[in-house]
């Protein structure tokens, strides 16, 4: 539109030049280009308030904003307030969400009400192996090897290799290149004229001359609009870092749930290690007993079935182990041929102290979380955009200045005469004042103050459901831990004791094993959620408090 609106003031100075004569005609000239040059300077203008104004949603090569909204900004409706704060990652079972926007949401601050990420299908470890043979605690903890990836090993090469990470990077530097563009002075336009040409020579008795001028037009900013926008766009700047730094917050915790489904994985296979051991001596104590003839054949085979079955649990967890492995590596951005190579040195049982009580972590929570500083600076943002547009009530004035003008009047036998000019060119605020846009930019700014207390009052309520998680989550564990399993264990030793002794029938062995099975797999889901509510814990409060 530019471009045309310059190739009309073209034609319509071609057009002007024919038709005018002396000084008074290069006047009437410069009033008939008055709107044209207006209309270049406010195109060039809202060419820089549309580079600060994103669109909802990224289309690929178009330069837009990969963030849904960007809180304090101006140009959306209230259809795409969206989530400010979701990744575009494509981790943990191949679904995703999306990260900005141009006014302030609604309460909605990060995934979900639920537990994070718990909308995104994904395959968890701790499914795994079904519940066929035996379940066996395994001795100990197994951290890793000790040259493994750690979780801030992990951590680190996200934020520097993540492929989502480092294109939305890209949105700070071209954020700052609009805040120089903001900045820039409006170029001078160059008028040249030439007019008098006679249809029919000049003479004594139908005197005249042709006359040519070069006249230079400025445009002066009164008001200093230049400055309100550049500091709009730097507010703009401000927010749209707050938005990155979320975006790494998420990206992270979506780190936490893939690096502990490794972790779980390989624990599985040392419970399925364990279980498969267990039942094989079990099988040869029937065996044994089989040919003694304590025991009859049916029995023996229902023994025999639960070891097939521990041998495909182990078979499941290796190749989910696998799986996991493959999908932290495609996290990490490492090469596929690393992936089934890659070794993670990490704990799942919680060894580490309490976190803070309840206020501590709030208060935490509030002044580091950078979805809530992105509303706080969006207010700074919309403050910004308000001062711009009363600003613009008042438009530049345009220094007409004509250095050079002639006339030739040789054809009438006299001199040529030069000459120059100047003159001022404005617009009255008579009936435009830019009312409307101001008293938008008004309600954005009580909007994005509303954003912020609903974005504060999410952070509490999303605090409060992790820490109640954590604390239930490390009761049942210690419960499970120190209670029902030794007592489960007693019980079920028993039963094989008395089997041993021909005092039980496998059928009695096998639904001991059932019942064990069962207090296992409780405690090793309970010590996994509770190490997956650690993790949260540290999402919601916007910084690690526990490792």
């Amino acid at each position: 539109m530019l471009r045309l609106a310059s190739i009309l003031t073209v034609a319509m100075l071609l057009a002007c030049g024919p038709l005018a004569a002396g000084r008074k005609a290069q006047a009437q000239q410069l009033i008939g280009l008055s709107d044209e040059i207006i209309l270049l300077s406010k195109g060039q203008t809202k060419k820089r308030q549309a580079k600060q104004q994103s669109a909802a949603g990224a289309a690929p090569g178009a330069g837009e904003n990969p963030f849904l909204h960007e809180p304090g900004g101006r140009g959306r409706g209230l259809e795409q307030h969206a989530d400010p704060s979701r990744s575009t990652v494509h981790f943990r079972g191949g679904s995703g969400s999306a990260l900005s926007s141009i006014s302030a949401p609604p309460p909605q601050i990060i995934r979900s009400s639920a537990p994070l990420g718990a909308t995104r299908p994904q395959m968890k470890a701790e499914a795994l192996p079904p519940l066929y043979g035996p379940l066996e605690l395994p001795p100990g903890d197994v951290e890793g090897p000790p040259d493994g990836l750690t979780l801030d090993q992990a951590i680190e090469r996200l934020v520097r290799f993540n492929p989502d990470l480092r294109a939305k990077s890209y949105e700070i530097p071209q954020a700052r290149a609009d805040v120089i563009t903001a900045g820039l002075r409006g170029n001078p336009f160059y008028f040249l004229s030439g007019g008098g040409y006679p249809y029919a020579p000049y003479s004594q008795t139908r005197p005249g001359g042709t006359n040519y001028g070069v006249t230079v037009v400025q445009p002066v900013d009164l008001n200093h609009k230049r400055r309100a926008r550049a500091d709009a766009a730097r507010a703009a700047v401000n927010v749209l870092e707050a938005q990155y730094q979320n975006a790494v917050r998420l990206a992270i915790d979506d780190l936490y749930n893939t690096f502990l489904d490794v972790v779980v994985a390989r624990e599985t296979i040392r419970y399925a290690e364990a279980s498969l051991a267990g039942s094989a001596k079990l099988l040869e104590t029937a065996e044994v007993q089989l040919q003694a003839g304590a025991i009859t054949e049916p029995d023996y085979l229902n023994i025999a079935i639960q070891h097939d079955a521990a041998a495909i649990g182990l078979d499941r967890a290796q190749t989910q182990y696998q799986q996991a492995r493959h999908a932290l590596g495609m996290m990490l951005a490492f090469p596929p041929e690393m992936a089934d190579q890659l070794e993670v040195r990490g704990l799942i049982r919680d060894t580490a102290p309490p976190p803070p009580n309840r206020d501590e972590l709030v208060r935490t929570a509030l002044n580091l979380r950078p979805d809530v500083a992105a509303f706080r600076l969006g207010i700074a943002r919309a403050q910004a955009d308000l001062r711009v547009n009363r600003k613009e009530v008042i438009e530049d004035v345009f220094v007409i200045y004509s250095p050079y003008q002639t006339q030739s009047n040789q054809a009438i036998g006299g001199q040529t005469a030069n000459s120059f000019s100047f003159g001022l060119l404005g617009t009255i605020p008579l009936f435009n004042r830019n009312q409307g846009d101001i008293r938008r930019a008004q309600y954005n700014v009580t909007q994005t103050r509303v954003g912020l207390a609903a974005a504060e009052r999410q952070a509490i309520a999303e605090v409060d459901r992790a820490l109640l998680e954590y604390q239930a989550s490390r009761k049942s564990a210690e419960r499970l831990e120190k209670v029902i399993l030794p007592h489960s264990e007693r019980a079920r030793q028993g039963v094989i004791e008395l089997f041993r002794h021909k005092e039980k029938s496998g059928i009695d062995v096998l639904e001991a094993q059932r019942q064990h099975n069962e207090f296992v797999r409780q405690y090793r889901d309970a010590v996994i959620a509770h190490r997956r509510a650690m993790l949260r814990l540290n999402t919601v409060v916007g910084q690690r408090v526990l490792p």
